[in-house]
């Protein structure tokens, strides 16, 4: 049981930044005070760790372990702006004019988080006929947009099927094509003239032509297998397409339904508070408490008065002052 007290005064030193072994030497006086700050600060950072948790969550979208250190962020902050008053030696009128600005901040934006999560459901119907909105908004430039590819696309089959017609006709009137060869081949011819001394042969050469005729298949058949798959590519996009567009109110839906915006649920937010006196008596129920808690801390250390912990500090400095003086 000793050591447990032990534990939990050391942990109330570290949350409040007093040193552990100067107030061990104290009275219970100071150590009680301690503990009752160490106890404020532990509320006040447990509903900061909700609120930091369910914020990184559920809009920024970093999941368990992104939310789990965003709650730890969230935590430090607190513990750091809370000593700020802790550790001063005095509550000046700046620091607690200051400090009521935080608290009021800090209490409205934690507000808002938690009443978006605890009027979850109600914001859900309201977002429903929001969404229609935005959906019968988005509805007609998308639908105009993929009409006209499939128009397009309509073109270019057309073409392409036409330029196949075309091609398929030409074949069947054209199934083989004739491949004319020429060749020039020199044949020799031989002449002899004879006179009265002697006999004179004589050999020149003839150029003649003749031609091969040759039959192949037309080549426009080629075309056809890349012409065939342009075609059923076409086909496979319009298809595409049009599935695209008989789904699209419902990819509509799913798109902004998947995407929640915190802007978003703050306007919804408003409109349940406006028409609500009950939301708004809620609201306001959890703004004043956030608020109190976080000025739980600053209104302690007002009117407490100086413990012996503060007395010890105060005269350390002083015979630090003293060895100035001397030295």
């Amino acid at each position: 049981m000793r050591k447990l007290q032990i534990w939990w005064l050391k942990l109330c030193c570290f949350l409040t930044g007093y040193n552990f072994y100067i107030l061990s030497n104290c009275s219970e006086v100071s150590t009680r005070k301690v503990k009752k700050y160490a106890s404020a600060l532990l509320i006040v950072t447990t509903v900061w760790a909700f609120v930091g948790y369910s914020f990184c969550d559920r809009y920024i979208k970093l999941g368990i372990t992104g939310s789990v250190l965003g709650s730890v962020i969230a935590v430090l902050i607190i513990v750091q702006i809370e000593r700020q008053i802790l550790l001063a030696d005095k509550t000046n009128r700046s620091l607690k004019l200051t400090r009521l600005g935080l608290a009021i901040l800090m209490s409205i934006v934690g507000s808002l988080i938690i009443d978006q999560i605890i009027f979850k459901d109600d914001i859900e119907k309201y977002k429903i006929a929001e969404n229609q909105k935005q959906v019968d908004l988005l509805m007609p430039g998308r639908t105009k947009e993929i009409s006209a590819q499939i128009t397009a696309l309509n073109m270019t089959l057309a073409n392409k099927e036409n330029e196949r017609k075309q091609l398929l006709e030409d074949i069947n009137k054209n199934p083989t094509t004739e491949i004319v060869q020429t060749t020039v081949n020199p044949v020799p011819e031989t002449s002899t003239t004879k006179d009265s001394t002697r006999t004179l042969t004589r050999t020149r050469y003839k150029q003649v032509v003749s031609k091969t005729i040759t039959s192949v298949p037309n080549p426009k058949i080629q075309r056809l297998q890349p012409l065939d798959s342009t075609i059923t590519n076409l086909n496979n996009q319009r298809i595409s397409k049009e599935n695209t567009l008989l789904s699209l109110k419902s990819d509509l839906e799913e798109e902004i339904n998947r995407k929640i915006g915190f802007l978003d649920e703050l306007n919804v937010m408003s409109n349940i508070l406006k028409q609500s006196s009950i939301a708004l008596i809620v609201y306001t129920i959890w703004l004043l408490f956030l608020l109190i808690l976080e000025l739980l801390i600053l209104i302690g250390k007002a009117n407490d008065t100086d413990s012996d912990y503060d007395k010890t500090i105060q005269k350390q400095m002083a015979i630090h002052f003293r060895k100035i003086e001397l030295l």
